[in-house]
């Protein structure tokens, strides 16, 4: 299942309607109390009540309707490349000055150059991963007959020409 951007959600609109009567599929949320939680379904009407007014995909009336329309700047996400990824939004991620920030003008990633700024609004950022560096081993130099014992309880012994498991 698809997880939602809150921020994407807004309350519908007579063009959301105009767009169920066209045959488009509106994605929806639905509730009748401000402190309940939504109900996820399709916008399939609306009719002229007191209340529940906001029809979903049963015909079921609702008192208040969201629809889900992501932004075209979300949708066009650009491909960080090979070795990068995208810094988190929602909520941004702090950005650092070796990030580089996507410039549709010219279609290149350009360097962001200052710490600590918060995104824009919009923009894309990318960061380059890191290599994990192994935080468990160790490394020091062996003499010929030094027995060893691992942390799963495995000895072995350091010979002339290699080592013997015990």
């Amino acid at each position: 299942m698809e997880t939602k951007i809150e921020a994407f959600w807004r309350p519908a609109t007579a063009e959301d309607i105009a767009k169920v009567m066209k045959g488009e599929k509106v994605e929806a949320r639905f509730r009748d109390y401000e402190h309940r939680g939504w109900w996820s379904s399709v916008l399939n009407g609306w009719r002229d009540e007191r209340e529940s007014n906001w029809l979903d995909s049963d015909d079921a009336g609702w008192r208040f309707c969201q629809v889900y329309e992501p932004q075209q700047w979300w949708l066009d996400k650009p491909d960080p490349g090979e070795g990068w990824r995208l810094l988190g939004k929602f909520p941004d991620e702090p950005k650092l000055g070796t990030d580089e920030f996507f410039d549709t003008f010219d279609n290149a990633w350009l360097q962001v150059g200052d710490n600590g700024c918060a995104q824009y609004h919009g923009v894309w950022y990318r960061r380059r991963i890191e290599q994990p560096t192994p935080s468990n081993c160790v490394a020091y130099e062996t003499q010929v007959d030094e027995v060893i014992q691992l942390p799963n309880g495995k000895r072995f012994k350091i010979t002339k020409n290699g080592f013997e498991v015990f």
